[in-house]
This record gives C-alpha cells, sequence and structure tokens, in this order.
C-alpha cells in the first residue's frame, strides 16, 4: 500500500466579506478563543482551507464553507457534519488516531493506561477504543488492523496516511485544535441564567419553572410505576417543545444554548437540565465544601452515628432511634468516622472517571468548562445564579408534587425524594 507523508498542513480561514484569508491558528491566538468555541459561533461566516504539502513536493487543497452541511454517514446517529465541524474533525481523528496507535497520550507523550478516557467534543467521555470504533464505523477503507501497521486514510483528504512519519507535521495543529495551545480564555462569571420552553403545538412560551409547575402527569401513567418521577416532563412525548437558556455573564455579554425538551443525557440516563444541575451539585460541594443549594458547611465526623444525629431533624431523630428496623440499628451502631469532605471529592472525580485530573486541574485556577454552555466559568462567582435557577426549578417541581400527592394520596410520598 503506498501511503503519503504528511510533510506540513496549516488550516486557513477566510471570513464572509474579507478579501484575505489567515492562518486559523492566527486567527485563534487574535480572537484570543478556542477553535471548538469559533466553529460553533453562529455568528461567524467563511471558508476553511486545509494546505498539505506531502513528502514528495505535492500539495492538496481542500476548502468547505463553514454553514455547508457535509454528508458523511460516521454512524447511524451522525450522518453528516457543517464545513466547521468537518474540519475540526480531521485534527480531532488524528489526535485519536495517532494515541490509539501509539499507546501515548499526544500531547506528553506519557504511556496511556489501558482504561484510559479520551474527551470528544460536546464533552463526552468514552474509552480509546470506543472513540476509535466510532471513527472508522462504516469506513469503507479504514480497520484497526491497517491502523495498527501505521496506515490510516482520512476521508477529508481522501489519502492513505502513513501515520508515523506524519504525525509531528500534524503536532501544532492538533496542539491548537485540540488543546487550545496559545489561547488564554478569561473565566466568564454567570450573573443570571433565565431558562423558558417553547411549546411546539401552541407556540406558548413560558419559564421552565411555570411548565413544570403546571405540567398533569398522563392520565393512564400510575405513579406507583413512575421510573423517572424529576424527568417525567421531558420524557412525556405528549407534549414537544423546546428549552432555551438564556445565560447572562458580567460585563453584559449574553449566550443562548437551546436543546429539544425531549433530550435526555445518556450517559446518566436523565434530563439535560437535571445533568447540568448534578454537575455543578458535586463542583459545588467539592469546590466550596459546603451542601447544595443550602450552603451548609460540610463536616467531619467521628462516626456515622454523628453524622446522623447533626443532620437528621429532631423528629427524624427521635424515629430513628426507636426504630427496630436492622438497617436502622446499624446506623445507630456505625462508629466509622464519616467524612463529607472527602466524600464530596470523591463524587466529584467519579463524575468525570478517567479525566477527572483535567478538570480538577481547571479547578487549581478557579475555573470550569460547563459541558452544557461550552465556556470556561469562574466557579466561585457562578455558584449564586446556578444554586438561584435551582431553586427556582425545585420548588416548581414541589408545587408541582405537593399537588400530585393531594390528588393520588400518601401512598406516593416517599417518590417525591
Amino acid at each position: 500500500m503506498e501511503a503519503r507523508v504528511i510533510e506540513s498542513i496549516e488550516l486557513w480561514f477566510q471570513e464572509a466579506g474579507s478579501e484575505e484569508a489567515v492562518n486559523f491558528i492566527d486567527f485563534m491566538l487574535f480572537m484570543n478563543e478556542s477553535a471548538c468555541s469559533l466553529l460553533h459561533r453562529d455568528t461567524l461566516h467563511g471558508i476553511f482551507t486545509y494546505q498539505v504539502r506531502y513528502q514528495d513536493g505535492t500539495t492538496q487543497s481542500v476548502s468547505y464553507d463553514k454553514d455547508e452541511w457535509v454528508a458523511y454517514e460516521r454512524n447511524e446517529w451522525q450522518t453528516g457534519m457543517n464545513g466547521g465541524e468537518w474540519v475540526w474533525w480531521l485534527v480531532e481523528r488524528w489526535r485519536f488516531v495517532v494515541e490509539w496507535w501509539s499507546g501515548r497520550d499526544f500531547r506528553t507523550g506519557d504511556e496511556i493506561e489501558e482504561n484510559f478516557y479520551g474527551i470528544i467534543p460536546y464533552g463526552e467521555v468514552q474509552p480509546l477504543d470506543v472513540l476509535l470504533y466510532s471513527i472508522i464505523e462504516n469506513d469503507a477503507h479504514n480497520t484497526e488492523a491497517l491502523i495498527e501497521a501505521g496506515y490510516y486514510h482520512d476521508p477529508l483528504l481522501h489519502e492513505w496516511m502513513a501515520i508515523p512519519d506524519s504525525t509531528e507535521s500534524l503536532r501544532p495543529l492538533v496542539l491548537a485544535v485540540c488543546y487550545n495551545e496559545g489561547i488564554i480564555e478569561t473565566p466568564r462569571t454567570i450573573e443570571r441564567i433565565e431558562v423558558t420552553f417553547t411549546n411546539l403545538t401552541t407556540g406558548a412560551v413560558q419559564s421552565l419553572a411555570s411548565a413544570l409547575e403546571a405540567y398533569q402527569k398522563p392520565a393512564n401513567l400510575d405513579l406507583d410505576d413512575m421510573e423517572y418521577r424529576d424527568d417525567m416532563f421531558y420524557r412525556d412525548e405528549s407534549i414537544q417543545g423546546t428549552i432555551r437558556y438564556e445565560v447572562t455573564y458580567k460585563g453584559g455579554r449574553v449566550q443562548y444554548v437551546e436543546h429539544d425538551k425531549s433530550e435526555i443525557f445518556m450517559d446518566w440516563d436523565m434530563a439535560m437540565i437535571n445533568w447540568f444541575f448534578e454537575h455543578w451539585k458535586k463542583l459545588y460541594e467539592a469546590y466550596a465544601e459546603k451542601s447544595f443549594p443550602s450552603g451548609q458547611p460540610l463536616q467531619r465526623f467521628e462516626s456515622g452515628y454523628d453524622y446522623w444525629k447533626a443532620r437528621l431533624s429532631p423528629e427524624a431523630w427521635d424515629e430513628l432511634i426507636q426504630s427496630t428496623d436492622p438497617f436502622d440499628q446499624r446506623l445507630l451502631t456505625d462508629r466509622e468516622p464519616h467524612d463529607e469532605i472527602r466524600d464530596a471529592k470523591e463524587q466529584f472525580e467519579m463524575m468525570f472517571d478517567q479525566a477527572a485530573e483535567l478538570y480538577l486541574e481547571d479547578l487549581r485556577h478557579g475555573f470550569y468548562v460547563d459541558q452544557l454552555l461550552e465556556q470556561r466559568i469562574d466557579v466561585e462567582s457562578s455558584f449564586d445564579a446556578v444554586i438561584a435557577l435551582y431553586k427556582e426549578i425545585s420548588e416548581a417541581q414541589q408545587k408541582r408534587r405537593t399537588r400530585e400527592q393531594l390528588l393520588y394520596g400518601e401512598k406516593d410520598e416517599g417518590d417525591f425524594n
């Protein structure tokens, strides 16, 4: 098999209305904005061009309009991308192909453990073997055996490449696009988040809290059989619509994020907004060392007994000490130390699995890259806005639960928590 060797590769961008193209890495540095952010910015339009020089002296130029739809059946869920995503994926594919082939981290050169998880766009975390499969699924050329042997067919350049001899030439582009090298993004402070729901059938627009409070379960749904109590509004297919987040940052910048009401974050099998809150809950408790959303400081207790005595209400504590249930008795005789702070930090690390160290390093500098907003957020100054939204949504859900409890009786009370 004849494989080509990339001697140099550059990505150029000609913005709509401009007569000249600029090197995209230089453009990123000038804008001080990541490639992911620029490629997904709705207000940015233009033409991307890859300029490739091969070792044999030949050159290749491939261009895509940022807004052009590129049909590509990568798998049954993704059958195409816009031009911006497409040029991004040339670089992302190369990064993961090289890491899988070499067994080493592209940036550091460190050996990758067998269970290493890679981060792909939109914050999803998957094992490298799964990532490679997602890249070559439905691919008429690439196979694991060929990649292991050092050959890779790039679907954007339509050429077979020699992986070991081309990797170093790709390094500047990969470091800039995948690792934001040279980009210093100032973390943003969230001042306010307003969430609305647009009903697709009626066209009515209201706050998500109002929609949740007014929601009535389908008449044929037994509450005892309700598997997803908190997510029921989002999973109810009889109501179609869009959820829209209006995020106001310090300084006046406003960001809008929309998703289908029924969209579920599949890794955790929960509604998108609940996934957002779950991240911030664990972040708050690990970083601020306080209980979310009350702000009550987390503590270290000498025993489980001390923990339950401090955390339960007087009524609940009296009920516990009078209980004859074996489980309750184990709680009362638990003499093991109970460290809420340690538990919170462990929960945060478990949330991100093998990628936890990347997020912990960010937190050491006081920021967090939120996966829903796709923004670098100053955590300490943004907690109040997130907690305010959480309380607004929680109060609306509690009002609905109280109404349902009156309608359907006490038997379902345990499902409200």
